[in-house]
């Protein structure tokens, strides 16, 4: 698995936990799955930089993860 996919895994991961936790919080329900994710989350996007020479710029990422999405689909 690339450095580039395991970023947009990072993101998608970090991107739908943001809301779980939300939800568990307002709810009064335990945070530990989201609390997971949201590390698991990290651990992806900080090995995917780190391990991608030069690491990403700002101006990448979007167009990474559509690139990701598009060969998923293809």
């Amino acid at each position: 698995m690339g450095s580039d996919t395991i970023l947009t895994i990072g993101l998608f991961l970090a991107v739908f936990s943001v809301p779980a936790f939300l939800s568990a919080l307002s709810d009064g329900r335990s945070t530990r799955a989201a609390s997971l994710c949201i590390i698991l989350a990290g651990i992806a996007v900080v090995s995917a930089v780190s391990t991608k020479p030069g690491g990403y710029t700002a101006d990448e990422i979007p167009r990474v993860v559509i690139d990701q999405i598009a060969s998923l689909i293809r």
